[in-house]
């Protein structure tokens, strides 16, 4: 089918969207226009009184609607339409031409709207979109609006149904890969019809790889689905070190021709899963690297764009990651594409709710009604995507523990069986929540919010944990799923090993911290099979959960205030640089020998320090301190080696065995000397690797460079303009922390500009943002026209920069 992008032209409202807003505000033109995806809630200031405070990180959450007027040619009368919505945020109410077309409650779904009936052919038309977000609607920055592509698709009455075609790979063996393919064939016509179904796979170079032809007989108001079989000789394999990916096409023939047709792309693997050899793809064993998502992009907050989700899995590829997991939400088409594209495994994920709520109004006050509808469109969504090895049914799911509710696991998992019998179930269980019923006196007195909760238990979370209550408790549950995903339970990898023989497990959530016991965990047993760490990358809302105070504790208080944005818990921070913490990971995966320096603050020494469990380190990665010369300094090296040896300015300091306080960590205590601190590791006495920290100067530099030289003139995608401050030699200088103005000529517009400061007041959307650790960061989007964008970068004291861009 016929399928364009519908994401110029609309008009955004602040509003309801009902009667009343229309004769208040009048028609369409009283408003703000906007090319989508648009996050409506990155693009409003913060407020510090807001509902969800902490959770939202203080973003505003409110009504709104969006208006479209659009023309269908009078030529596509005997077609059908459909309009498809990838994302609202959320309770999204559809109109066309004023009479109600389609609703879906559900913020993190894609849905289809058949708009046939409504169309007005060769006349002008009106699409409304209406949000109604209720305060509060997530644990997490949610973001607000149409925050995803809009498709339009127009077909003839003979076609194949939107995500209705799924490949896969059914038997593999050396020379030759078995691929099953069904289209799903709609004719909303009348009198019977012979059509032909035609179906090609090409390899990367575009040869002919295997093709099928199948004579069909549709008869009038019919739907089917149709099964073909493709035997591919010399199959490319697609896996995490080699993502290969053939392109399929299906056309739809009556006669000569074309009626429909259908493009896009699909990967040859297999799957399997034991306890013996845990998860095997193409028969080789893999072990899961992996890290929690949530679904934003920092600077322009949930808004959804190829180029963001690609930068995102090419840093975690770099960083040693080999899969993710979408936390809490079914993950978007851009993202999906760009793992198959790059070769990064996904945990795909239903939602983080089922029939109770965790905040007022989130999606637990529709999934009864809604589930099929949204866990049918995320199979779909998924289906011909090699990434996917898994769909997790729920993330720290109370009914989890409740013998009757337990019961929603079994209507979710048969149900996504029922659709795909390709890959694997899981669930993501907290098991200290799913038995909070049964511990509620113990808990009298304290906060039942989950992260609060876990946080200030300590290690009687453990114990309960541990507990045979909690094994039994869960026991319903995980047995409706193919692998059981524990959310911090490593404590209970071995004995459940013993007591449940059949059980595969997967660390869904962990504690960053933690790595190092849990890795050894997950390689020594092979039903254990990987580690999904809280978090691979920094996110908006639930602020200050992996922040580090000082001085007097602050008891029980857990979130961060206004003007705290971020979670501050990531490996990568908000703007993708990745933190100390990350290469310690590399470092305990054996992906990295080089050691790593990085620096407590000296501004902290001796001062007590009160870590959440998402925290493991305050140091950063710079050896300019001033104010503090000649003061003590607590250095980190991370290393595989035996030894490191620790230099200032080439002068030898001490050497000292690694990882006797935490694996392949060592602490060094010395002074602040300005100028080179240099670390030697050593294996059996022989020098293995160095690294070294720079002290820049006191000159500064305004350095920017754009990660890609052209963008789409649409405004379907973005680049990235990387700002650092530097001395004249060019190393980064992470106290600076001046202002940096920006602006844009040319066609195109700051989509967003900041920096990665989880406690900055100053707004996405601001020309003028200060650096945080001698960084910023801007995306830059066309608005319609060709030509050259020059992008301006100004700060007090340094000469002006500019970059540019081409629209094209």
């Amino acid at each position: 089918m016929l399928k364009t992008s519908f994401n110029a032209g609309w008009i955004y409202h602040d509003g309801g969207g009902g009667a009343l807003d229309a004769l208040i505000h009048g028609g369409q033109d009283n408003g703000k226009p906007v090319t989508l995806p648009h996050d409506a809630s990155v693009a409003r200031p913060r407020d510090s009184r807001e509902p969800n405070g902490s959770g939202n990180g203080f973003f505003v959450e409110e009504n709104c609607y969006y208006t479209k007027e659009f023309l269908v040619d009078e030529a596509d009368k005997d077609k059908n339409v459909w309009l498809e919505f990838e994302g609202i945020y959320q309770n999204a109410f559809i109109y066309i031409n004023h009479s109600y077309a389609g609703q879906c409650p559900y913020g993190y779904s894609n849905f289809y709207i058949d708009a046939t009936k409504f169309i007005r052919f060769g006349e002008k038309n009106l699409v409304k979109a209406v949000v109604k977000n209720g305060v509060p609607s997530g644990r997490w920055y949610t973001g607000g609006g149409i925050y995803r592509d809009v498709n339009l698709m127009i077909s003839d009455r003979m076609h194949l149904i939107p995500d209705g075609i799924h490949l896969s790979c059914v038997d593999l063996e050396e020379g030759q890969a078995v691929i099953r393919a069904e289209s799903t064939l709609e004719y909303t016509g009348c009198h019977t019809r012979d059509v032909v179904l035609e179906l090609k796979l090409m390899d990367e170079e575009g040869n002919l790889a295997a093709a099928d032809s199948m004579p069909v007989t549709a008869e009038e108001h019919s739907r089917e689905t149709y099964r073909q079989r493709l035997y591919v000789k010399q199959p490319r394999l697609w896996s995490v070190e080699s993502p290969c990916l053939y392109t399929y096409c299906i056309s739809v023939r009556e006669g000569d021709r074309v009626l429909d047709e259908e493009r896009g792309t699909f990967g040859i693997r297999t799957l399997q899963l034991d306890t013996t050899h845990g998860l095997r793809i193409n028969g080789e064993m893999v072990k899961l690297r992996g890290g929690c998502i949530h679904h934003d992009n920092g600077i322009i907050g949930s808004a959804v764009f190829a180029h963001a989700e690609e930068f995102r899995v090419k840093k975690l590829k770099e960083a040693g990651y080999n899969a993710i997991r979408s936390s809490h939400y079914p993950m978007n088409r851009r993202l999906l594409e760009a793992c198959d594209k790059y070769g990064m495994l996904v945990m795909d994920e239903f939602s983080d709710v089922w029939t109770s709520t965790k905040v007022d109004f989130d999606y637990g006050m529709h999934m009864a009604d809604w589930w099929e509808h949204d866990v049918t469109n995320l199979v779909n969504k998924d289906y011909n995507h090699p990434c996917v090895i898994m769909y997790s049914i729920g993330n720290e799911i109370p009914e989890t523990g409740n013998r009757f509710d337990a019961a929603w696991g079994k209507k979710l998992a048969d149900k996504i069986r029922s659709l795909d019998d390709t890959r694997y179930v899981t669930n993501s269980v907290n098991m200290m929540l799913s038995i909070m019923d049964q511990i509620g006196e113990m808990m009298a007195g304290q906060t039942m919010e989950i992260n609060s909760a876990m946080s200030s238990m300590g290690e009687m979370m453990n114990r309960l944990v541990a507990s045979e209550i909690a094994g039994k408790a869960t026991e319903a549950s995980f047995a409706q799923v193919d692998i059981a995903g524990y959310n911090y339970a490593a404590c209970r990898y071995e004995q459940d090993g013993k007591e449940y023989p059949n059980r595969i497990i997967v660390g869904s959530e962990t504690y960053p911290q933690d790595l190092d016991v849990n890795w050894e965990l997950v390689e020594k047993n092979p039903y254990v099979i990987g580690d999904f760490s809280w978090t691979a990358w920094d996110y908006l809302g639930e602020a200050g959960i992996g922040k580090i105070s000082y001085g007097e504790s602050q008891g029980m208080g857990f979130y961060a205030d206004y003007p705290c944005k971020a979670a501050y818990c990531g490996d990568m921070n908000l703007l993708g640089d990745r933190r100390p913490v990350s290469y310690w990971r590399e470092i305990i995966w054996g992906f990295r020998k080089a050691p790593y320096l990085a620096v407590q603050p000296p501004q902290h020494q001796g001062q007590e320090h009160h870590m959440t469990s998402w925290s493991m380190t305050n140091a950063v990665r710079s050896w300019n301190w001033s104010g503090y010369e000649g003061k003590p300094v607590t250095v980190e090296v991370y290393t595989d080696a035996e030894e490191a040896a620790l230099y200032v300015n080439g002068e030898f300091l001490e050497k000292k065995a690694a990882g006797q306080e935490k694996k392949a960590r060592v602490l060094f205590e010395t002074v602040y000397t300005p100028g080179i601190l240099e670390v030697a590791v050593y294996q059996d006495g022989t020098e293995t690797g160095r690294d070294r920290i720079v002290t820049a100067d006191s000159s500064v530099k305004l350095q920017a460079e754009a990660d890609r030289s052209e963008i789409p003139a649409d405004g379907s995608d973005i680049a990235y303009v990387e700002i650092c401050l530097t001395d004249e030699a060019g190393n980064l200088n992470p106290e600076v922390d001046k202002a940096v103005s920006i602006s844009a000529e040319g066609p195109g517009t700051i989509l967003g500009y900041g920096s990665a400061d989880p406690d900055s007041e100053e707004n996405y959307f601001d020309t003028t943002a200060k650096a945080f650790e001698g960084r910023l960061k801007a995306a830059v989007r066309g608005t319609g026209q060709t030509g050259t964008i020059t992008i301006t970068l100004q700060t007090e004291g340094c000469e002006t920069v500019t970059v540019e861009l081409k629209a094209v």
